[in-house]
């Protein structure tokens, strides 16, 4: 009887302990919400970035049943807060901006473009210039993109102070922050700076679309290739929410005339499970040049 007492008391605080950890699990999750608050970096004009990510938007509403929100915020900073504040459920941030919301232990990688783990920046200047290298640009203007940009400024600063090359503040005459890839195109090409620093990737597609023309810019250097752009979600965010988010993206398919669509606006062929270790050697850059504190 003793012995039966003891082994019903064991199965019994097994049962509650089970329960206890259930319970837990779910309470580190949210519940589904019917609106999924979606922001992205403005590193071009507010109009180009609706145009971009409707078709997805749309897309993923048809693949979850829920809505899909746009939320463009003023700032590169201003997107990092609001994620890290749970103002935002799925972000689509750069390198830099994802390896600060990282460190603040709400970021989930969910995907990325295949591009993006080979991803480049570009160095460009009026044609007028007769210079053919960076180095001619002694004590001339210059503009990296915004402050918290991957592509247009992190690592266009370390390709130019590795071995101490280019200290740009030493270099150049003039250093600003354009706040975005386009406006540093416009800059260069208006004569407003000598030499800018931006997104190759946007350039390219400035120059598809007719927003430049082939004598406004030319290109000095291109970078070697590093990961930059991820998609994002909030660990409390539902985990079969996410793995239908993430699912939808994958299915992405070229060869779709409705896909295609999308991809093409994205910039994308396809999407592949984001690593993050893929970003360890980002992080170690952004650490030596004191890039990777967040503001909370």
């Amino acid at each position: 009887m003793k012995t039966n007492w003891f082994a019903l008391l064991s199965i019994v605080i097994t049962i509650i302990g089970g329960l206890l950890f259930l319970g837990k699990s779910e309470q580190q999750y949210k519940p589904v919400p019917s609106l999924i608050r979606v922001g992205v970096l403005p590193d071009v004009s507010i109009e180009t970035l609706h145009q971009r990510y409707k078709p997805l938007l749309n897309y993923l509403s048809d693949k979850t049943g829920l809505q899909f929100k746009l939320l463009v915020p003023s700032s590169y900073d201003e997107l990092t807060r609001l994620f890290i504040n749970s103002k935002v459920d799925l972000a689509h941030f750069g390198g830099l901006t994802y390896l600060r919301t990282y460190k603040n232990q709400h970021a989930e990688p969910l995907v990325m473009r295949e591009v993006d783990t080979r991803f480049t920046s570009l160095f460009i200047a009026k044609p007028t210039s007769g210079a053919r290298k960076l180095t001619d640009f002694k004590d001339k203007s210059f503009s990296f993109g915004s402050q918290l940009s991957t592509s247009g400024h992190l690592m266009p600063r370390h390709f130019m102070q590795s071995n101490k090359i280019i200290i740009p503040e030493n270099f150049f005459s003039e250093v600003r922050y354009s706040g975005a890839h386009d406006k540093t195109a416009y800059m260069v090409r208006d004569n407003k700076v000598d030499l800018g620093a931006a997104n190759s990737e946007v350039i390219r597609t400035m120059f598809k679309d007719g927003r430049l023309e082939e004598n406004d810019i030319q290109i000095i250097y291109e970078t070697p290739p590093y990961p930059d752009y991820i998609w994002i979600t909030q660990k409390t965010l539902n985990p079969q929410l996410k793995m239908k988010i993430r699912n939808a993206f994958l299915a992405l398919n070229i060869y779709d005339k409705t896909h295609n669509h999308i991809l093409k606006a994205l910039g994308a062929k396809n999407f592949l499970p984001a690593d993050h270790n893929k970003y360890h050697p980002l992080q170690q850059i952004a650490e030596e040049l004191k890039l990777l504190e967040s503001e909370k």
